[in-house]
């Protein structure tokens, strides 16, 4: 029998932290070094705009802010290509920056949710995995093995550590390039969910289900226990946003998920009376969530893509770099431009204020 409630946690009014992600988007900026160096930059040059990548995105008095909107916790995307050096070796400064972030929700009263956003070879071949150019973690024998053994360091890292919620196990995983979940995503989240308990017995994990319940398979043929059944929820139909939030709950009926839920992404974009009507239903359902994302680069939506839909509670304003051919000093100059203390607050900041303390 799978006992899926047992000792489950409902994180209320989060929101996630990061644009492509706290950690990931350095993660990227990694892999996409290690994939086409660019001739411009040494080795230490590399290393030295990761860091300072890292250092200006998000700093203390973002935790700060987050804190005083009154949510209660972060979800933190970071990629294998953080953690190590090729995908497969543990750095020795591995968890440094992860464990700064960890620290910075302790001090400021949150939660944090470690979402290993990117697998060693991609579990999607999307962008945001940190490598978009394979789709090479099932059926890949070292692959998959180095990411049990990921998280099998990550686990026994943070075992104990009562400022991290939950273990994300992995990020919108596809059976193939281009196709939602399945079977292969449940049973390699086996492995992963049995290699934790191996060294964390305690910890919420986290379960996604992508991107629809019925992506999901029927939990009856897995021994999980405190577990929660996450959802990603991006309305890009012609329905209503309370028709789409209608939709997935029968959907998680219609699979019998004895669990809690978690909507670790979701966004209702332009529409104020969408986010308050989002508010409503998320409290009234009792299911967890965290939008995506506390800051984006307004100027890629408006300049590039001219499909700005308010992705973030802060817009930067920064012209993209290619990291690929870029100088030094032209990838240092835009990554110094990065900070919350360069960005605007667009409108939604003023729709989670309301929800959140009542004023905008």
């Amino acid at each position: 029998m799978t006992q899926t409630s047992s000792k489950s946690i409902i994180l209320k009014r989060i929101i996630i932290v990061v644009s492509a992600a706290l950690l990931g988007a350095a993660g990227f900026f990694l892999y996409l070094m290690h994939k086409d160096p660019n001739p411009n930059l040494t080795g230490e040059q590399i290393r030295e705009l990761d860091q300072l990548y890292l250092d200006n995105y998000i700093q203390e008095e973002d935790f700060r802010i987050i804190s005083e909107l009154g949510m209660n916790t972060v979800r933190i995307p970071f990629t294998c290509y953080n953690l190590t050096e090729d995908g497969y070796t543990l750095r020795e400064d591995a968890f440094d920056k992860l464990d700064w972030a960890v620290d910075m929700c302790a001090k400021y009263g949150l939660y944090a949710v470690i979402d290993l956003h990117g697998a060693v070879g991609s579990q999607n071949q999307d962008v945001h995995s940190g490598d978009d150019a394979q789709y090479a973690l099932y059926g890949n024998a070292r692959n998959e093995e180095s990411t049990i053994e990921l998280w099998k360091a990550i686990a026994a890292h943070y075992r104990g550590n009562k400022s991290a919620a939950a273990y994300d196990l992995l990020n919108e995983p596809r059976r193939a390039p281009g196709k939602f979940g399945g079977k292969v995503n449940f049973d390699f989240y086996d492995r992963l969910y049995k290699a934790v308990r191996e060294v964390d017995p305690e910890h919420l994990i986290l379960i996604e289900c992508f991107s629809f319940p019925v992506n999901g398979v029927r939990l009856c043929g897995y021994d999980w226990e405190n577990i929660c059944i996450e959802y990603h929820i991006y309305n890009l139909s012609r329905f209503s946003q309370k028709t789409c939030l209608n939709f997935y709950r029968a959907l998680h009926n219609l699979m019998g998920y004895n669990a809690p839920v978690f909507v670790g992404e979701w966004n209702a974009f332009e529409k104020e009376s969408d986010w308050k009507d989002s508010f409503e239903w998320f409290d009234e359902q009792g299911w967890s969530f965290a939008s995506w994302c506390y800051k984006a680069n307004a100027y890629a939506y408006e300049e590039l893509y001219h499909n700005y839909s308010d992705w973030g509670l802060f817009d930067l304003r920064v012209e993209p770099v290619d990291v690929s051919t870029a100088t030094f000093e032209e990838i240092a100059e835009a990554y110094g431009k990065i900070g919350t203390e360069f960005a605007e607050k667009a409108a939604v900041y003023g729709d989670w204020r309301e929800y959140l303390v009542g004023v905008k």
